[in-house]
């Protein structure tokens, strides 16, 4: 179906008219989608979970809750959705209080057809013209314009950080006026951190002190249009200097000092080598990256330039996309992809046999300083992924044979994806036990839906759908119908309680969805089962 078509959905208790109002209109020929039908109000609102609809059709009266109840749900959780309400010509001063609620039209019974293509035509029209309406694009212009400065932040640094097409980035490099990366820069990339003991500052404090550091780089360069200042996704503070003029090794000393004396904290900068087109701006950022890796080496508060520590490997280099390949394999915690990685690398080693030990052992290092690259990433410490154990950079140099380093570095990367899985499960399930716990603390609560828990756990909800699938097995709706109906049967078993107090109990007011959810669920009526606890 073509993804322009306005999408319907039919809600109403009688299948019959359900039916008619299927098959009264070449739907079709007006650009019209039917996405579906509910039989029960509780029915529909579920469904609004879980697809996207624009206009509802339903009838006003329906058992345990009526058309304008179930409207005013709606609206209140999907203010765009129109809604058709169908009611007889005796209820038809009632079905005016919907005008309050917010209902789009009123239709009597019987159904006309004329009435009703009109109708719906007349609301596809209004939605369209929502979508495209001026009023919205000049809001869009001005949130824009608003932005521009965090929307040009967030342009460098996918710029340093990913892979952009020629056709798309010359416009995007003329709105931000960034015309002069194109002929030449050099990217600087500066480590902050708290003389005190960093264990004892809060994430606050951590983050105040980079705004601070930033704000005084900023300063610092405020008078050159050809320097911009960005922090990058590392919380790192990035120089992307495009003026070749600027002495960007100085600039980086007396920034350093400043820094220092200022704001008396740690100061490290990696200095990546100038290039003369766009194209090599990742390559000068992964060196100045690099290069403040060797902070371990060369120890605070100095300026590393990439070029004081790259060596001539004659050769032996790890393609980039290799390197971003297993990056992201490591990020993604695929062991086996990225062993995979490894083992080709030290494949065409052994193929060519030029290679002497101390350019692997380059080589080596380079790769490890890219998985901890990876780790930080991600927003983790790779120190506890060490524990006790003695620093790579060390093993790799007490290695003498080529083997043993693949051996080592195989072991290597495997602790890396193991550590980065345990983190990352370790996360979701935390996550995961509070939803659960909420809900079933919350179940009686018939609002309860994927946008209400996703917005009381802070969380996107394409992502915790997504999530859900993944980690538990079940989409949301299935997960809460089954902890529902699991509360019933506990109840059921446990209680005397009539349906329709299970029903309130589980936070589902509609008995006949209940019905039909419990036998969906068991295989057997809500009558049956109860039968089957008195034998």
């Amino acid at each position: 179906m073509n993804n322009t078509f306005i999408r319907i959905l039919i809600v109403d208790d009688e299948e019959n008219t359900r039916n008619l109002i299927r098959r009264c209109i070449d739907w079709d020929e007006i650009g019209i989608e039917i996405a579906g039908e509910a039989s029960s109000g509780q029915e529909a609102l579920d469904m609004l979970e879980k697809i996207n609809i624009d206009i509802v059709i339903t009838d006003i009266r329906m058992q345990f809750m009526d058309g304008l109840e179930f409207s005013k749900r709606t609206i209140k959780r999907f203010p765009y959705i129109k809604i058709i309400v169908l009611t007889a010509y005796e209820e038809f001063e009632y079905a005016q209080e919907g005008i309050k609620i917010g209902i789009s039209d009123f239709l009597l019974k019987p159904i006309k057809r004329a009435k009703l293509k009109e109708s719906v035509s007349s609301l596809k029209s209004k939605i369209e013209t929502e979508r495209m309406s001026r009023a919205e694009y000049i809001k869009l212009k001005e949130r824009l314009s608003e932005n521009f400065l965090y929307l040009k932040e967030k342009f460098l640094n996918d710029l340093i950080q990913r892979s952009y097409s020629s056709e798309n980035i010359i416009d995007k490099i003329l709105y931000f006026s960034v015309e002069s990366i194109t002929k030449y820069i050099q990217v600087a990339l500066i480590g902050i951190s708290h003389i005190d003991n960093e264990e004892f500052k809060s994430e606050e404090d951590s983050v105040l002190l980079d705004l601070a550091c930033a704000e005084i780089v900023k300063k610092y360069f405020q008078d050159y249009e050809d320097v911009h200042v960005i922090i990058d996704n590392s919380r790192k503070i990035v120089i992307l200097n495009s003026n070749p003029k600027i002495d960007i090794i100085f600039s980086c000393e007396k920034i350093k000092e400043l820094l220092i004396n200022r704001l008396n904290c740690y100061v490290s900068v990696g200095i990546g080598n100038a290039y003369k087109d766009l194209k090599n701006i990742k390559k000068s950022y992964r060196e100045a990256f690099e290069a403040l890796n060797y902070k371990v080496v060369y120890g605070k508060n100095q300026v590393i330039c990439f070029n004081d520590i790259s060596i001539d490997n004659h050769g032996l280099d790890v393609k980039n996309e290799e390197t971003n390949e297993l990056g992201f394999y490591i990020k993604a915690g695929i062991d086996e992809k990225s062993r995979a990685i490894i083992d080709k690398i030290f494949k065409d080693i052994d193929t060519t046999k030029n290679y002497n030990i101390g350019q692997v052992r380059v080589l080596s290092i380079n790769i490890v300083t890219m998985v901890f690259n990876s780790i930080t990433e991600l927003g983790l410490d790779y120190e506890q992924m060490l524990e006790n154990k003695d620093f790579p950079y060390n093993s790799i140099l007490k290695i003498d044979k080529i083997t043993e380093m693949r051996e080592y570095l195989i072991w290597f990367i495997l602790n890396a994806t193991k550590f980065i899985k345990g983190a990352r499960a370790k996360k979701v399930n935390k996550v995961f036990v509070e939803i659960a716990e909420y809900i079933k603390k919350n179940i009686s609560d018939p609002e309860l839906s994927l946008s209400s828990i996703a917005n009381k756990f802070y969380l996107n909800p394409s992502y915790l759908s997504r999530v859900f699938k993944q980690e538990i097995g079940y989409s949301f709706i299935e997960y809460l119908t089954k902890i529902r109906i699991e509360k019933a049967i506990e109840l059921l078993k446990e209680t005397d309680l009539r349906n329709y107090e299970v029903c309130e109990k589980i936070g589902v007011p509609d008995p006949n969805y209940f019905g039909k959810c419990f036998k969906k669920y068991t295989g057997i009526s809500v009558s049956d089962f109860k039968k089957a606890q008195i034998i």
